[in-house]
């Protein structure tokens, strides 16, 4: 059976899910209990770091488009941030790097977020 390990840590105002594992149709619903818990805040900021990610479904995908959604109606984001070759190419592949914002690194997708307050300020 598949495992995923979720760590979570907090830079500013932005929350980071380190995820280590596989993302799938057995383990998609402990990310999707996490991130609900994360969208509770008025505008939910999150970067997922997927640097020890190992493997992604068409599940673990749907959840991450799903909860992306809500967030955006709240003025929030989900962002992916060190995505193994593998699993990078997969979401090219699909698409979604259309849908979700990636990044190379975790400071740069955090940093996006800081970057994208500065510009709504007038």
């Amino acid at each position: 059976m598949s495992e995923l390990e979720i760590t979570r840590s907090k830079d500013s105002e932005v929350k980071v899910l380190s995820l280590k594992g596989q993302l799938d149709a057995h383990t998609f619903s402990s990310l999707q209990k996490e991130l609900e818990s994360a969208g509770n805040e008025a505008q939910p900021r999150v970067v997922l770091d997927c640097g020890a990610l190992e493997y992604i479904s068409s599940a673990g995908l749907g959840v991450l488009k799903k909860m992306s959604r809500e967030f955006r109606d709240r003025q929030g984001d989900i962002r992916l941030a060190a995505l193994p070759p593998k699993i990078d190419n997969v979401v090219q592949l699909l698409g979604f790097d259309k849908i979700l914002r990636v990044f190379g690194g975790l400071d740069e997708a955090v940093r996006s977020f800081e970057q994208d307050r500065d510009a709504e300020q007038p």
